[in-house]
C-alpha cells in the first residue's frame, strides 16, 4: 500500500486540487489558528501517503509549497503605488480595486466610481489584510484620475447603458430584476424580489450561476456549434462579472466539450476539480468564499445523486423526474452548508425550481437577446415588451405559490450535526455496516447534551450577538439595533433574548455588562473585554476578540476563560 505506483492513483486531478485547497487554507489560517491549520496538513498528508503511497505524496508535497508560495506572492506588495487599479466593487462600507491582480481597499470619499472602470492613483499601502476576501491591503489615495477605459470597462459600461434603457421602457422594479437574472447586474434589484427568491430557494437565480451559464450555451450552440458556442459563452461570462459559479460551468463544460472533440473520456469529478484548480490558481482566496463552496457543494451533489434520485422517481412523468432529481441531489451537500453559514433554510424549494425556474430559463435568454438588440431601438422595445410579460407571467406564478408556501426553516449547526451523522449512517448501513444504524441516537444525546450546556459557555455569532448557554438556559444578547434578534433567537433555539441590555447575571458564575459596544465578562477571577466590533479598544482588561479573531466561543471553568481555539 505503502508503495502505491503514481500510475496506479485514480483521478489525479483530484488529489492535486486538495492539496492547492489545502495550501490555500492553510496559508489563510496558519496566523490566527495555527494549531489546527498544521494538524489539517499533517493528517492529509498521512492519509495520501496511506493510501496513495510515498512517490505520488513527494508530488503532492510539491505542488503544497507550489501553493504557499503561490500566495505569498498574491500577497507580497510594495509600500507606495503609482499605477491603474480597476474598480472591483463598490458598496456602502468600502470599494475595493484590483491592482496588478490584487484586492486592495481604497479608503476615499469619492462617490461616482462605478465597477469595472480604470483609475490611475497613487499613494502607500497600510499593511491592513483580509486573507478571507484577497485583500492585500488599504490605500488613501493622493491622487485618483479616471483613465481609459479597455474592452472588460466597455463591457460593463455596456451592462449600465442596457438597464438604464430597459429602466425606460418597464421601471426600475422589472428591469432590475431582468437585468439580475439575464446578466448578473443586480445593483437596482427589488429587496422584495430577493426575499421571495430566498423563501422559494431559487436565490442563485438572480445572480449569474452555472444554471445561467449552461442555459445560454445550450442556446447558443443550437445556432454557432461547439467551438464558436464555447466563446460567445466566454464572453458571456466575462460580461457578467466572472462570478466563482459561472467560471466553473464554463470551465466544466469547455472540459467536457473538448473530451467529445479530442475523443478522449472525461470524468465530471475531474472536470469539476480542474475548474476549482483554475479558480484557486487564478484567485488563491477563492478558497474562502461562501458562492464557490456553494457552487460545488451544489455540483458534487448533482454529479453524485442525479442518477439515483432519477431511479427512485422512475414513475413521475420524465421531465418532472429530471427537474426534481436535479432539485434534490443539489441539496443534498448545499442544505447543511447554508443552516451553517446562514442558520435559514427554505423548504419551499421544490415548488420554487418546479414552478419559478422554468420562467427564469427563459429570461436568461431573452434578456440576453435585449444586449443584442441594443443598437435597434424598436427591436429592443419590442424585446423589452417579450420580458415585461414574461415578469407578468413570473409574478403572478410567485403570487400563486406563495399562497401554499411554508415558513422559513431556521436551524443551527446541530441540525447540521445531526443531518451529517444521519448521512453517514445510511451510507455504512447500506454498506453492511448495520451497527451504525444507533449514530444517529449517538448524535442526538451529544447534541441534547451541548443544548444544556452543563458547563458555561459563550458562543459568538457573526451578526454581532452572543449566545450564553448553561443548564438549559440560552440567553442571547445583542448591542446592535440593525440584528434581527427573533430570527437569530429562533436559530440559535434561545430561551431568552436581549438587546442593549446593561448587565446580565449567570447563576453567580459570571457577570456581563455592556460597555460601549462591547461587553465585560466578570467571573470570581478575572474580568475580560468581550470585543464585538473592529477597531484598537483601550482596555484595562485581557481581551477577548470576537470580532476580528477566530475565536467564537469560549468556556468558564471555575471562573477561568478556556478558549476553543
Amino acid at each position: 500500500m505503502f508503495s502505491k505506483k503514481i500510475e496506479e492513483v485514480g483521478n489525479p486531478v483530484v488529489y492535486i486540487f486538495l492539496t492547492l485547497a489545502i495550501s490555500c487554507t492553510y496559508y489563510g489560517l496558519n496566523q490566527e489558528i495555527r494549531g489546527i491549520a498544521i494538524f489539517i496538513v499533517a493528517f492529509f498528508f498521512l492519509s495520501l501517503f496511506y493510501y496513495c503511497g510515498i512517490s505520488f505524496t513527494c508530488i503532492m508535497i510539491i505542488f503544497f509549497i507550489v501553493g504557499i508560495l503561490m500566495n505569498c506572492s498574491y500577497y507580497r506588495i510594495s509600500n507606495k503605488i503609482n499605477g491603474e487599479v480597476r474598480i472591483v466593487k463598490v458598496n456602502n462600507y468600502s470599494v475595493i480595486a484590483s491592482y496588478e491582480g490584487k484586492n486592495i481597499t481604497l479608503k476615499t470619499d469619492k462617490k461616482n466610481l462605478y465597477v469595472g472602470e480604470k483609475y490611475k492613483i497613487t499613494g502607500k499601502i497600510q499593511n491592513i489584510q483580509d486573507k478571507s476576501n484577497g485583500i492585500v491591503g488599504e490605500l488613501e489615495p493622493k491622487m485618483i484620475n479616471k483613465v481609459n477605459g479597455d474592452f472588460i470597462t466597455n463591457l460593463y459600461d455596456f451592462k449600465r447603458k442596457i438597464y438604464s434603457k430597459l429602466e425606460e421602457n418597464l421601471g426600475k422594479r422589472k428591469a432590475g430584476l431582468i437585468a439580475s437574472i439575464a446578466f448578473g447586474y443586480s445593483d437596482y434589484l427589488d429587496e422584495e424580489d430577493k426575499e421571495d427568491m430566498k423563501n422559494f430557494g431559487v436565490i442563485h437565480s438572480i445572480s449569474v450561476s452555472g444554471l445561467h451559464v449552461a442555459i445560454l450555451y445550450g442556446f447558443l450552440r443550437i445556432f454557432m456549434g461547439s467551438k464558436f458556442g464555447l466563446l460567445a459563452t466566454m464572453i458571456y461570462v466575462i460580461f457578467t462579472g466572472s462570478s466563482y459559479p459561472s467560471i466553473r460551468a464554463f470551465v466544466m463544460l469547455s472540459s467536457v466539450e473538448m473530451g467529445q472533440i479530442l475523443k478522449r473520456n472525461n470524468s465530471s469529478i475531474s472536470a469539476l476539480c480542474l475548474s476549482a484548480m483554475i479558480l484557486i490558481i487564478y484567485q488563491p482566496y477563492s478558497i474562502f468564499s461562501v458562492s464557490l463552496h456553494l457552487s460545488y457543494l451544489a455540483t458534487l451533489g448533482i454529479i453524485m445523486f442525479n442518477k439515483k434520485f432519477n431511479n427512485i422517481l422512475y414513475k413521475f412523468h420524465t421531465k418532472l423526474r429530471q427537474s426534481l432529481s436535479l432539485t434534490l441531489s443539489a441539496q443534498v451537500f448545499a442544505t447543511p452548508y447554508l443552516i451553517l453559514i446562514f442558520k435559514d433554510f427554505s423548504v419551499n424549494f421544490i415548488i420554487g425550481n418546479l414552478f419559478l425556474v422554468p420562467f427564469v430559463d427563459i429570461i436568461v435568454v431573452t434578456g440576453n437577446i435585449l444586449a443584442l438588440t441594443y443598437g435597434f431601438p424598436k427591436l429592443f422595445d419590442f424585446c423589452s415588451y417579450i420580458n415585461l410579460n414574461i415578469i407578468k407571467m413570473f409574478d403572478w406564478m410567485l403570487n400563486t405559490i406563495d399562497k401554499i408556501a411554508l415558513p422559513m426553516f431556521y436551524g443551527n449547526e446541530y441540525v447540521v450535526f445531526f443531518y451529517l451523522f444521519l448521512i453517514l449512517s445510511f451510507y455504512f448501513v447500506r454498506k453492511g455496516y448495520n451497527k451504525f444504524i444507533y449514530l444517529p441516537l449517538i448524535s442526538i444525546l451529544v447534541i441534547g447534551i451541548q443544548i444544556y450546556s452543563p458547563i458555561i459557555n459563550m458562543k459568538y455569532y457573526t451578526e454581532g450577538a452572543v449566545l450564553i448557554s448553561y443548564k438549559g438556559e440560552r440567553v442571547l444578547i445583542a448591542n446592535k439595533n440593525q440584528i434581527d434578534l427573533k430570527r437569530l433567537s429562533e436559530a440559535t433555539m434561545a430561551t431568552k433574548s436581549y438587546r442593549q441590555r446593561k448587565s446580565i447575571n449567570i447563576d453567580g458564575i459570571c457577570n456581563v455588562k455592556l460597555q460601549g459596544k462591547n461587553y465585560v465578562l466578570e467571573t470570581s477571577k478575572e474580568k475580560y473585554l468581550l470585543k464585538m466590533v473592529s477597531g484598537n479598544e483601550p482596555s484595562e482588561y485581557d481581551i477577548i476578540n470576537f470580532k476580528d479573531g477566530l475565536k467564537d466561543k469560549i468556556f468558564i471553568i471555575n471562573g477561568a476563560v478556556i478558549s476553543v481555539w
